[in-house]
């Protein structure tokens, strides 16, 4: 049976830490090297390549949620310092259909990294594109 890991335990993995362990959605690493966020299982799109922010927030919404505050923050780092990468918690919801969403259970997806391909910080969007892995020489 796979190992569960808490929400804590998959920021750990990556050696990232959140701001807060109740609402964080992402995290950085105390060096700055590596960026970690949280995306949902079930919203990633093209077989898993593009993963979007959500089209239901309401323009300017995004701003009264500290969670993803941070997270618009951490991909912006992500981009100018981390050349763009992420790495990946992936989450499951409890009810895909609930607003907001709770974590039913959450894993560090190791071989995972994600890519910020555009990031508007003034809308709080994005769009992440994942690496494809270097083919042998």
């Amino acid at each position: 049976m796979p190992k569960e890991y808490t929400h804590t335990e998959c920021f750990s993995f990556f050696g990232t830490t959140p701001r807060n362990t109740r609402w964080s959605w992402s995290g950085r690493s105390e060096d700055g090297a590596d960026v970690s966020v949280t995306l949902w299982q079930d919203r990633f799109e093209d077989k898993g390549r593009v993963y979007r922010s959500w089209k239901t927030d309401r323009p300017g919404e995004w701003k009264s949620r500290p969670g993803f505050v941070e997270l618009i923050d951490n991909l912006a780092y992500a981009r100018d310092h981390a050349g763009g990468v992420v790495h990946v918690i992936m989450a499951q919801a409890r009810d895909k259909d609930a607003s907001p969403r709770s974590i039913a259970r959450c894993f560090p997806h190791p071989t995972l990294k994600m890519c910020v391909v555009e990031l508007d910080q003034g809308e709080g969007t994005f769009v992440l594109e994942r690496l494809e892995p270097a083919s042998p020489a």
